[in-house]
């Protein structure tokens, strides 16, 4: 096998390998795990990929896009910041309520759709001229020079009554599609509603007729960060325009043309919108990124698949699954003491990576390139883990900071920080965390500091702490004739049917081993 000097590092995000020239032959490519989850997101009915930050959401589509099959073709487009901006602007501007967000984002889904769906068309002119009225309207408004991506499909929509215009004076109205045909008068804005109702009607008229060669899929991606300029309220408000719309389409006009729009999404940030009859659309239009294994079984998980293929498949031979494991990572860690054998216990190596770990494949791969980073040699050792956890633990806290960021501003985070400086134990009760809490509020209170999102009563903070999955619930339960810890964690917990758990009160409290070590929690 080849030494740990020889071995590649993967990239943190996903999107990087993304229609690139290098992909084909890349880390990611190699040991990407092609499974069940890759069906469920092509069926036409699942329009929402639920998964934290770092568990796959991208990677799953930047896949597909890079491997469009003989029937499904996809794209990838990225909510950039500029577009939250503008949508602020256009909502003091113009007055805007929720329907009305929504039919921006129909609007925009609609135009960016009609650039990148040109190449799936079959040829057939006279089957499709509203659409090429509509691309001609399109290159006409941008002279030429329109990139398919949402904040310059926002510019379209925001000028509607120009749109519009446009659109006519191109025939996407006209009876035959060609504007010289019949003469139409030149369209008045009198609402934006109304305007928007009009784009969109032309969008599909211009799209009803299509044939496509292929299926289609476009996910929308990137929504997973707040702008730090854009307040909570309105980013969420921007975003159940966006969930809405992805709603609307694929329930009605895009269902019988073979068009899917899927959103990738937190589960915190779909949880926290009240949208109508949202729980029984998770359990029937959203497919969960969960990875979840236990420590006995983890040699048949995914992420252990993942983990072994990232240093087999860099070989120049072939290995069975576990040989490349276990030849680079020998070592053991240390469990618990057994009394009656008067020892301590120990797991193997990628148990020790788990622990560490929220179950998600961006943990264990992060893991990984840092102990590519640290080792020498054949294998690691445990000295290794030792000297990557510090740089861990800033990934962690990194990963944590921008989970937090979408309710919380830089102020409330930096108050939000320091609450951890208050224990001194990994382990807590609830009557222990009312007394800290309660502390942590004087402290805000003599600094003059506002109290930060969902932590001004010791239940809310609580909750807070463990959808986060700093901490975790510990029960002794009777399991199989013995008393036994049975720890409760958000992201084990979370299905279909209860996709935000919510913590007992009134319990036992431990800090996930990683969070304890980088809030230096002893």
């Amino acid at each position: 096998m080849k030494k740990i000097s020889e071995l590649q590092q993967i990239k943190g995000d996903a999107y990087e390998y993304y229609n690139t020239s290098s992909q084909q032959d890349s880390l990611f490519e190699k040991i990407f795990l092609v499974d069940e989850i890759m069906d469920e997101i092509k069926s036409p009915d699942k329009y929402f990929v639920i998964g934290e930050k770092g568990s796959g959401k991208t990677a799953y589509a930047v896949y597909l896009s890079n491997h469009p099959s003989v029937d499904i073709k996809s794209k990838i487009k990225l909510v950039e910041n500029t577009v939250y901006d503008k949508f602020v602007t256009m909502k003091q501007n113009k007055s805007l309520d929720m329907s009305t967000y929504k039919d921006i984002w129909v609007n925009m889904i609609y135009l960016v759709l009609c650039e990148e769906i040109r190449n799936l068309i079959q040829n057939n002119p006279l089957k499709h001229r509203y659409y090429m009225s509509l691309t001609k309207a399109i290159e006409k408004f941008y002279s030429n020079a329109f990139k398919p991506e949402f904040i310059n499909a926002l510019e379209f929509v925001d000028k509607s009554s120009a749109s519009v215009n446009t659109m006519i004076e191109n025939g996407v109205f006209s009876l035959a599609g060609n504007a010289e045909e019949e003469f139409t008068p030149k369209y008045v804005e009198q609402s934006y509603q109304l305007s928007l109702m009009k784009l969109k009607d032309g969008f599909e008229k211009a799209l009803h007729p299509l044939n496509m060669r292929n299926k289609f899929i476009l996910f929308i991606d990137g929504i997973d960060a707040r702008p730090t300029h854009i307040s909570n309220k309105e980013y969420l408000d921007c975003l159940k325009g966006l969930v809405n719309a992805v709603i609307t389409l694929n329930c009605s006009f895009l269902k019988g043309l073979g068009i899917k729009i899927a959103l990738l999404i937190r589960p915190d940030i779909l949880y926290s919108m009240s949208i109508h009859n949202m729980n029984q659309k998770i359990r029937d239009n959203a497919v969960l990124l969960k990875w979840v294994t236990t420590y006995k079984s983890y040699r048949e998980s995914k992420l252990f698949t993942i983990a072994d293929s990232y240093l087999a498949k860099q070989q120049d031979s072939l290995y069975a699954r576990g040989v490349c494991w276990d030849s680079y990572f020998p070592y053991k860690v240390t469990n618990k003491y057994n009394k009656r054998l008067g020892r301590h216990l120990s797991d193997d190596s990628f148990v020790g990576l788990l622990r560490y770990s929220l179950y998600k494949p961006r943990d264990i791969l992060t893991m990984l390139n840092e102990f590519v980073s640290v080792g020498t040699g054949d294998s690691f050792k445990y000295r290794d883990f030792d000297n990557i956890i510090a740089n861990y633990s800033e990934y962690l806290k990194g990963e944590l900071k921008d989970y937090m960021l979408i309710y919380m501003s830089e102020e409330d985070y930096s108050n939000f920080y320091n609450f951890f400086e208050l224990f001194d134990n990994v382990k807590f009760s609830y009557n222990e965390f009312m007394r800290i809490h309660k502390k942590f509020l004087e402290s805000l209170k003599d600094l003059n500091r506002a109290i930060p999102y969902k932590m001004e009563t010791p239940a809310e903070t609580l909750q807070l702490l463990y959808d986060s999955n700093i901490i975790c619930c510990e029960e002794q339960v009777y399991k199989y004739g013995k008393l036994r810890n049975i720890m409760s964690w958000s992201y084990k917990e979370r299905n279909y049917a209860n996709i935000q758990p919510e913590v007992k009160r009134k319990g036992t409290y431990r800090f996930h081993s990683a969070y304890a070590r980088a809030f230096k929690i002893l």
